[in-house]
């Protein structure tokens, strides 16, 4: 199976089609029609990054009715909304640091779903 990730070198971030545990550079425009370079690069030194960087992560909460009964909460009126900051995103292998281990703390998982602006 392929993915496509964005990835680090030095100085130099770029994005790149995993296959197979190689990495297949990108050429052109990620969102476009992009090509790839026919022999994979060298993985020593390459960090993963997270796939975009977003200017903005919008959260909602309580949206589906399972979660709301877990809760004990009321289904809100309104979608319950707020931001989240763009350093919460991390990428694979990241590290999760809770700052505060003596407060409440949530484990779950979030998807995160990249909107482009514009589809085909």
């Amino acid at each position: 199976m392929a993915a496509i990730g964005r990835f680090q070198k030095g100085e130099d971030i770029f994005h790149a089609k995993v296959v197979d545990g190689e990495l297949f550079r990108l050429r052109g425009d990620v969102f476009g029609s992009p090509s790839f370079d026919k022999k994979p690069m060298p993985r020593k030194g390459v960090k993963t990054l997270i796939p975009v960087v977003p200017s903005k992560v919008i959260c909602v909460g309580l949206n589906y009715a399972d979660h709301v009964r877990e809760t004990g909460k009321q289904l809100p009126k309104e979608p319950l909304i707020w931001f989240k900051a763009t350093t919460s995103l991390l990428p694979d292998g990241g590290k999760i640091e809770i700052p505060f281990p003596n407060h409440r703390t949530d484990y779950e998982a979030e998807l995160w779903i990249f909107l482009c602006g514009y589809f085909r």
